[in-house]
């Protein structure tokens, strides 16, 4: 883990709206983030206008180190979800993710967006620690419900899927 005082020394990276030409480079970036069988479809997702106004990608140095995909559900204007959240290897451990998650949550299309929701496999350390560290920002608490259980994959208890909620802070529901 980097010295706190280094996270300051990072290059920081430029945050704008997934473009259908990024396709190429964030089915790399998912391939190297571990999500094997995504990357291709993270990059079909952003290649069809996948809600670029609710997804972001980082940029470093010309070369794509960071995606967070997200969209407001159509029968919940509510609540965004957020499909996924990857960064590169070289971009680990510098704050990144959550930068991307404040990111899209001042979106234009997050003004009426009162909560978050994910689906987390149970095994996922990082994803966990991720947000947690944004329900605390939010001062909230994690719903965590159980979405695509071992009943229907007998075996696999580790690749769980829980659905968590995280309400948003009254102030940043205003603010957004």
């Amino acid at each position: 883990m980097k010295h706190p005082l280094e996270l300051f020394e990072q290059p920081i990276p430029t945050l704008r709206a997934p473009k259908g030409q990024d396709e190429v480079g964030i089915i790399a970036l998912s391939k190297g983030a571990g999500s094997e069988g995504m990357g291709e479809i993270h990059g079909s997702l952003v290649a069809s206008r996948f809600s670029p106004e609710t997804s972001v990608v980082a940029e470093l140095n010309g070369e794509l180190v960071g995606l967070a995909l997200a969209y407001v559900l159509p029968f919940d204007s509510e609540t965004l979800f957020i499909w996924t959240v990857e960064v590169s290897e070289a971009a680990a451990d510098t704050g990144l993710s959550s930068l991307m998650l404040g990111h899209l949550m001042r979106q234009d299309a997050c003004l009426n967006v009162t909560r978050v929701q994910t689906c987390i496999p149970s095994d996922d350390e990082d994803s966990w620690a991720l947000f947690r560290r944004f329900a605390k920002w939010q001062r909230s608490k994690m719903k965590i419900e159980a979405f695509v259980t071992q009943a229907l994959f007998p075996g696999n208890r580790h690749k769980n899927q829980n659905l968590v909620t995280i309400e948003l802070a009254a102030e940043m529901a205003e603010a957004a």
